[in-house]
C-alpha cells in the first residue's frame, strides 16, 4: 500500500537539474503461471534493455545502467508478497523506493525526468475506499478496505448481553416481556455506537462506499442511523456474518467494486458529453482538457483505457489572453515528441488536487467517439 504522504511526495519529487527517475511497475502476481519460478525476472530484463537501447548520450546512459543495476539488484532478492511491485530509482545516492501492492498493474518501465506514477494514480481510482460494516444484534466488525488491501479493522460489542431470555417462576410472561424491551434498548443503543463509529472512520479516513452486511431488519436499523451524507454512500447490503473471514470480506468488496463500476462509466460518460456540449463545467477534447490542466480547472480527468496522446500533436496551448505558451512552461521540463501526454495530464490533475477516472467497453468507445477520447469535469 501506498500512502497518501507518500503519493504527494512522488507527485512533488523533483530530481536534480538534467537527471531522470527510472520507474517500474513489474506485476509479480504468482497467479500467473507466467510468474512462477520467478520468471517476472524475464520481461524486467527485456524493458530495461528496451530502455538502455534507446538513449544516445554516452553519460545519460551510464546514469541508467547505475539505476538499472539498483532495480535488478532488488528484485532478485525480493520474495512476491503481492501481485505487482513498484520501485522508482535515481542515479548515485538519489531515489530509491520500493513497494509491492496487492493490486495488479500491468509490466512498465520509464526513463523521465519524475517518477511515472500514472498508473498507480489510475489503479487508485479504480479501487475506491470502502468501509464494510458486518453487524448483528451484539457484535460489529467496521473494515477499511483500499485497493484490494485492509488498512485497518475496528470489533464493537454491546455493552449489555442483547440476547432473549426465558424466565421462571409466576410472572414468566411479562419477566419475558421486560428482558426482550431491555434486549432491544441495547441493541438500539449497540446500533447507534455503530453508526457512530462509521461517521468517526469517515471523519478520519473518508472512505467513496458503505458496504452494510447482516440481517435485513439490523441493516434496516443501521442505516436509518447513519447521518445524510453516509446513507448516500451505500454501495449495498450483503448477508455476511460479523465473523466473516478477512478474504470473504476482499471478496465482496471486489465483487460490488466491478459491478458498480461498470454501470456507472456509460452514466458518468454522457453525463461528461451532455455538460460540455452545453458549455458547463465539463470539457472534451485534448487541446481544451490540456488547457482546463494547465489552468488548474480539472476536478476529475476521464480518458478511455490505453488512450495514447503523442506530445508532439499538442505543442501549445492558448492562455486566457489568447497568446500561445509552451506546454514545457506549465507541464514540465523535458517533454519528449513520442512521450504520451497523458501522463503529464494525469500528474498534474493530481498536484492539484484532482482525480481520473478510466473508462473500459462502450463507455470508453462512446467517449472517443463523441469526445475525441478525452475530457474532464470542471471547477469552474
Amino acid at each position: 500500500m501506498i500512502s497518501h504522504d507518500e503519493l504527494h511526495t512522488l507527485i512533488h519529487h523533483q530530481p536534480q537539474e538534467g537527471r531522470k527517475v527510472l520507474s517500474v511497475y513489474l506485476n509479480v502476481d504468482q497467479g500467473r503461471a507466467s510468474n512462477l519460478n520467478r520468471e517476472f525476472e524475464v520481461p524486467l530484463r527485456n524493458m530495461l534493455r528496451e530502455i538502455e537501447n534507446g538513449i544516445g548520450d554516452a553519460y545519460e546512459r551510464e546514469e541508467f545502467r547505475d539505476c538499472a543495476a539498483r532495480v535488478k539488484q532488488y528484485v532478485e532478492s525480493y520474495r512476491p508478497a503481492g501481485r505487482t511491485l513498484v520501485l522508482f530509482a535515481e542515479p548515485a545516492a538519489g531515489l530509491f523506493w520500493a513497494r509491492g501492492l496487492r493490486t495488479a498493474i500491468e509490466n512498465q518501465a520509464r526513463w523521465l525526468h519524475r517518477p511515472f506514477v500514472r498508473p498507480f494514480l489510475e489503479a487508485r481510482e479504480k479501487h475506491p475506499r470502502y468501509a464494510v460494516v458486518l453487524t448483528d444484534r451484539g457484535k460489529a466488525r467496521i473494515v477499511s478496505v483500499c485497493m484490494g488491501e485492509i488498512e485497518h479493522e475496528t470489533a464493537l460489542e454491546a455493552q449489555e448481553d442483547v440476547r432473549h431470555f426465558d424466565a421462571s417462576g409466576k410472572d414468566q410472561m411479562g419477566s419475558q416481556m421486560r428482558f426482550q424491551r431491555s434486549a432491544q434498548e441495547h441493541a438500539k443503543h449497540h446500533l447507534k455506537n455503530v453508526a457512530n463509529k462509521v461517521k468517526e472512520l469517515h471523519g478520519k479516513q473518508p472512505f467513496d462506499r458503505l458496504i452494510l452486511a447482516g440481517t435485513s431488519r439490523t441493516l434496516a436499523e443501521l442505516e436509518r442511523l447513519l447521518p445524510e451524507p453516509l446513507k448516500q454512500r451505500v454501495a449495498c447490503t450483503a448477508s455476511l456474518p460479523v465473523e466473516a473471514s478477512r478474504k470473504a470480506v476482499l471478496a465482496e468488496v471486489a465483487r460490488v467494486d466491478e459491478r458498480f463500476e461498470r454501470e456507472n462509466e456509460m452514466t458518468l460518460t454522457e453525463e461528461l458529453l451532455t455538460a460540455a456540449a452545453k458549455n458547463g463545467l465539463a470539457t472534451t477534447g485534448v487541446e481544451d482538457t490540456v488547457k482546463a490542466t494547465v489552468e488548474g480547472r480539472v476536478r476529475t480527468l476521464v480518458y478511455p483505457r490505453g488512450l495514447h496522446v503523442p506530445a508532439k500533436t499538442c505543442t501549445a496551448v492558448p492562455t486566457n489572453g489568447g497568446a500561445a505558451v509552451r506546454l514545457t512552461d506549465y507541464l514540465g521540463e523535458g517533454i519528449e515528441p513520442e512521450q504520451n501526454l497523458l501522463d503529464l495530464l494525469v500528474e498534474n490533475a493530481a498536484r492539484e488536487g484532482g482525480t481520473v477516472e478510466v473508462l473500459h467497453g462502450e463507455a470508453g468507445s462512446r467517449l472517443k467517439e463523441s469526445g475525441a477520447g478525452i475530457g474532464a469535469f470542471l471547477r469552474y
